[in-house]
């Protein structure tokens, strides 16, 4: 890790309490009840986001490649992982909660994952040079 290190934590809960404020508004505006497949949807996310933001910034150091893989491997392991959740969350919820879930999914997933990047590209401008 490097000198000055902020946990992701607090960013990561405000930003996801910001999302499930926004998303609770959106489905009230289009008539549909915030349930708990949105629920689980925000929670993986949140926790996703944590963990792999925690796992790539214990990469950094003087050589930046051992970072970059891991953000690379952390894109293509919440894409994958999404992707199945999102697979059985349609296969469970009724046929009516689909679309609006996947919707709402997709775009969560787009700003969770501008949330994590912005982080990331923050924290290394803020690292010192040597």
């Amino acid at each position: 890790m490097f000198e000055g290190h902020r946990s992701p934590v607090l960013p990561v809960l405000l930003f996801s309490a910001v999302c499930t404020a926004a998303t609770w508004f959106a489905l009230r505006v289009t008539g549909y009840a915030f349930s708990w497949p949105f629920a689980a949807v925000l929670g993986w996310f949140a926790i996703i986001s944590l963990v792999l933001l925690s796992w790539q910034e214990r990469a950094w150091g003087t050589d930046v490649r051992p970072f970059i893989r891991r953000f690379m491997v952390g894109l293509v392991v919440k894409l994958l992982a999404s992707l199945v959740l999102l697979f059985v969350l349609i296969r469970v919820v009724p046929q009516t909660m689909a679309a609006p879930l996947a919707t709402a999914f997709a775009l969560l997933y787009l700003v969770f994952l501008a949330f994590g990047t912005a982080w990331l590209i923050g924290r290394m401008r803020s690292v010192p040079r040597p």
